[in-house]
């Protein structure tokens, strides 16, 4: 005979975890000096490279905040992520380090969110 105790039963859990985040407020401030550094283009491949990241990074940076409309805060792994598909050079930082400045992510360590290489 089974008791109530010897039963299987389902219950809910609720976690928390903490994460790292930034204001929704940053994150349209980087997607508005990514925009400005979308008007400067040079004609050379290297200049057309850069000019194609910052294009992809303007456009993931957009569906993220889309994304999180309905929030206060997003996540500073999900801003990097956006930031990590698309720079694979350490002379590629710059489009990280260019658009954070003056914000709230501009002391980040790209190195901590991205394996890059020479």
């Amino acid at each position: 005979m089974q008791t109530q105790t010897q039963q299987l039963k389902t219950i809910t859990v609720k976690t928390s975890n903490k994460v790292e985040s930034v204001h929704m407020e940053t994150l349209y401030a980087i997607i508005e000096n990514c925009y400005n550094s979308l008007q400067i283009m040079e004609a050379d491949c290297t200049s057309a490279s850069y000019f194609i990241n910052s294009a992809n990074i303007f456009a993931q940076l957009q569906m993220l905040y889309c994304d999180n409309e309905t929030n206060d805060y997003v996540s500073i792994e999900s801003v990097m992520q956006v930031f990590s598909n698309n720079i694979t050079f350490y002379d590629e930082s710059c489009l990280f380090t260019n658009v954070a400045e003056n914000t709230a992510m501009q002391n980040i360590n790209i190195e901590n969110y991205i394996c890059m290489h020479n």
